[in-house]
């Protein structure tokens, strides 16, 4: 085939295939921007139905509230109001409150009463024993009589969606223990569809995995799109979207479907763009095309027949002193003129050739090593042919262009092979001395050495042959790396030991701009197992250890045993958050091993490299420091028994009792998560949860206890309790990190608190935290000197506080998440 042939070959499937390339990619992205449009179209009618469902069930649930926090209600239970059911369960009950179902039920699980409204005769029965199966059947009947709310969602009875609310029943102050369950429910009847169906202009419907549709559709993981806590099955034809959403039921089980179907216009006006936009790039592209061709034809083509003439004429002759001439100065003309100047050199270097083989003839004969011939000014290399055979290259050239000899070297050799080679070639050595792993053809990795030196330069003094020898030194590196293994391992845990991670530290404190980070951990208890169950054991423990450390790290942290009990990970360049979560993944994995006398516990501190700590031996001692404190709160930690005897004396000594200062930590650390503190914060938040009141140890019985308004001399040794607490904070080095925390807990927002009276942002943040739920938690609970308020009402009090006694955004996010779900402030 001809150069003309083959360029406008090359030209036309060129063009051709960009017109292909550029069609496909203009309606794969149509595609993918449809496929993405549609789909958030149908998460924004899902969440938008989900919201109006969401508000019936709500509606529904404010209903069975009211009937079953009623009085009358809890006596019909009881068995002490028989007239209940005479009095207030008739048809217009049921027609007011929009319900369809109301049924109530004993401590045993059995109706008590049962009526429907609404329902066909006929299906009425079915309907009452599918829903008294279902109330029987869902999550421990027993676990919600002892619920303080109710619970609410759907259900799918006799194949339709059932609104159902269903709520422990007792009395009006809530102080009575339950007594059975009272259930509402009413069906997502028709005239709500409609209203959805108009909303989300779509076609909307509920079913069960009954469905055969469903059933098979559950089987295609190709139609499965997730999304937030839901997950969706799209199934698409050319004229419509069909997708199935998982919905949640009453009892949190994914077993009911809303199906929701429209139509593609977007798809098909997509289309049409792309049919027409096609056609006009296919005929732009052909114009260019010809035009191209016709351009070669002048400028390239007929250059190149005369070029290919000439050297046909020189193999056919046998003359090299012939010469052509092409005028211009284009790559073409440049060819004419390196072809005229290879001509004349062609007959020097063959006979310097001849010269050469000879003498590495004799240089083979007098070593056993192979060697090399490098002619810098063409790019290859000459290896003796025992060598290529020893490579399994036996039917290869013995010349080979210096980029095939990279292809046999270990990518991870080449830039050092070549930095070393380009040493050599500038002169910053004067000899070439190089290690690294090159491939047989079988596939055997063999280590080789390189000793050459530049023997030849050009005028210019530029390289022109480099000569060397080969040598393969596979055993001697087995051995060293060998060796190299053993004294960077720790043989009991098979991690790094402190050694290698030592210097890492030091190539660390060279980088100015990585983010290098240290986590330090200390096996509580590991002393006492060594004792009693033997150096075995423990050494079991530390394995153990070392492999969940390395199934949590990734491949670019550095877990090491950094000596006894001390373990050390380094991570380079990364995020506080992915430390905090790989800190919560490792203590997850020590809680899931058995086999041990006691569960494996690890006290953990991190830090990282900053302004404030430069240098990685600050870092590590920060660590530390750190790892202490958390050790603190460890129960396993011999530390923790300073913890424990000051929480000890504060319980005797005053009347708050010890589900109090439980209570102040965990709603603290609830709230903290949710604020973005650091695990170093969120420990020092327990602490000063715990520990704030620990002042009032100083503090006389006879003021702590009693149940009189203070006096003004009185209040005033009361209010120096934050002062001894700080003094004893202070005193205890475990403790004195949150020493100016304790003081400051009874400033107020507005500078009126005490002792120092602080205000704004002048509190310490933890300090301005724990006083929201601190009196939170004084206020929902009874004192020997006042009642228990209501969540309600507690809330209030603390908004009206808000920026008077407590700071405004903290009050904001406490709030926030106490309306989300109360139960978060429940402690188990």
């Amino acid at each position: 085939m001809k150069v003309r042939q083959k360029i406008s070959l090359v030209a036309v499937s060129g063009i051709l295939f960009v017109v292909l390339v550029s069609m496909i990619l203009l309606r794969t992205l149509f595609m993918v921007y449809a496929e993405k449009s549609e789909n958030t179209i149908i998460t924004q009618d899902f969440n938008r139905a989900m919201s109006i469902i969401h508000h019936e069930e709500s509606s529904l649930e404010n209903s069975v509230k009211d009937w079953a926090y009623w009085d009358d209600t809890f006596r019909y239970l009881d068995g002490t109001y028989n007239n209940y059911v005479d009095v207030n369960l008739q048809d217009s009950t049921f027609t007011s409150l929009n319900l369809n179902y109301m049924g109530f039920f004993d401590l045993k699980g059995d109706t008590v009463f049962a009526k429907t409204y609404g329902i066909d005769e006929a299906a009425e029965s079915s309907f009452k024993e599918e829903l008294f199966q279902s109330l029987q059947t869902g999550e421990n009947y027993q676990h919600l009589l002892s619920s303080t709310t109710p619970i609410t969602g759907l259900l799918m009875i006799s194949g339709k969606p059932l609104f159902i609310s269903i709520s422990p029943v007792t009395t009006s102050d809530r102080k009575s223990p339950n007594d059975g369950v009272i259930v509402f429910g009413k069906f997502l009847d028709q005239k709500l569809l409609d209203y959805l169906k108009e909303v989300l202009m779509v076609d909307i419907k509920f079913d069960t995995l009954q469905d055969p549709e469903i059933y098979e559709l559950l089987k295609q993981d190709n139609l499965k799109v997730p999304f937030k806590d839901s997950i969706f099955y799209i199934k698409k034809t050319t004229e419509s979207v069909e997708s199935f959403a998982q919905v949640l039921n009453v009892y949190n089980n994914s077993k009911i479907f809303m199906i929701l179907n429209t139509g593609r216009p977007m798809y098909h006006d997509g289309l049409v763009i792309i049919k027409y936009s096609s056609a006009a790039f296919i005929t732009i592209f052909l114009v260019i095309t010809g035009l191209s061709l016709f351009v070669l034809e002048l400028l390239v083509f007929r250059r190149i027949e005369k070029l290919n003439g000439f050297m046909n004429s020189v193999k056919n002759k046998k003359n090299m002193s012939e010469t052509i001439y092409l005028p211009g100065k284009d790559e073409i003309s440049n060819l004419a003129t390196s072809a005229n100047n290879m001509l004349r050199e062609i007959a020097v270097y063959y006979e310097e050739l001849k010269i050469n083989e000879e003498r590495f003839k004799l240089v083979i004969k007098a070593t056993n090593d192979g060697y090399f011939d490098t002619d810098l000014l063409k790019n290859k290399s000459y290896i003796n042919p025992d060598w290529l055979r020893y490579f399994g290259y036996e039917n290869s050239e013995i010349y080979l262009a210096n980029n095939q000899v990279l292809k046999i070297i270990h990518p991870e050799d080449r830039d050092h092979y070549l930095t070393a080679f380009n040493e050599c070639l500038n002169g910053s050595t004067e000899n070439l001395i190089v290690e690294f792993r090159a491939q047989k053809k079988s596939g055997e990795w063999l280590w080789l050495q390189i000793r050459g030196k530049v023997v030849e330069y050009e005028d210019s003094k530029n390289p022109r042959r480099l000569i060397g020898t080969i040598s393969d030194i596979t055993k001697r590196k087995n051995y060293e790396i060998e060796n190299l293994y053993l004294s960077q391992t720790d043989v009991v845990t098979t991690l790094k030991n402190r050694t290698f991670v030592e210097a890492l530290l030091e190539k660390a404190d060279k980088c100015l701009l990585c983010q290098s980070w240290i986590i330090m951990g200390d096996v509580n208890g590991l002393k006492l197992i060594n004792d009693t169950f033997g150096h075995p054991e423990g050494d079991r423990l530390l394995r153990m250890i070392g492999e969940i450390l390395r199934k949590c790290c990734s491949s670019e942290d550095v877990p090491a045993r950094w000596g006894g009990d001390e373990f050390i990970i380094l991570i380079k360049d990364n995020q506080a958050d992915y430390v905090d979560n790989l800190i919560w993944d490792i203590k997850k994995e020590c809680c899931n091993i058995t086999g041990f006398p006691t569960p494996i516990s690890i006290s953990w501190g991190r830090a990282n490299k900053d302004n404030l700590n430069k240098d990685m031996k600050a870092v590590i001692k920060l660590a530390e420091e750190r790892m202490y404190r958390n050790k603190l709160l460890e129960s396993r930690s011999a530390k923790s028994s300073i913890l424990s005897s000051l929480e000890q004396s504060l319980h005797e000594k005053h009347i708050e009792t010890e589900e109090h200062t439980r209570r102040i930590a965990h709603i603290c650390v609830q709230i903290g998560r949710r604020m973005g503190l650091t695990q170093e914060e969120l420990d020092e938040v327990v602490l000063l949860g715990l520990l704030h009141d620990i002042g009032k140890i100083g503090i006389p019985e006879a003021i702590l206890l009693k149940s009189d308004k203070l006096t003004s001399d009185e209040w005033e040794i009361m209010k120096t309790h934050s002062e001894i607490g700080y003094r004893i904070a202070v005193s205890t080095p475990e403790l004195a990190h949150v020493a100016k925390e304790i003081l400051s807990h009874h400033e107020r927002y507005d500078g009126s608190g005490y002792p120092q009276c602080l205000k704004g942002k002048e509190i310490p943040k933890l300090s301005r935290l724990l006083s929201i739920v601190d009196s939170y938690d004084v206020m929902t609970h009874t004192r020997h000197y006042k009642e228990a308020m209501s969540i309600e009402s507690a809330a209030q009090e603390v908004k009206d506080c808000s920026g008077k006694q407590f700071d405004p955004e903290m009050v904001e996010q406490f709030l926030s998440i106490l309306l989300e779900n109360p139960s978060n402030f429940n402690v188990g």
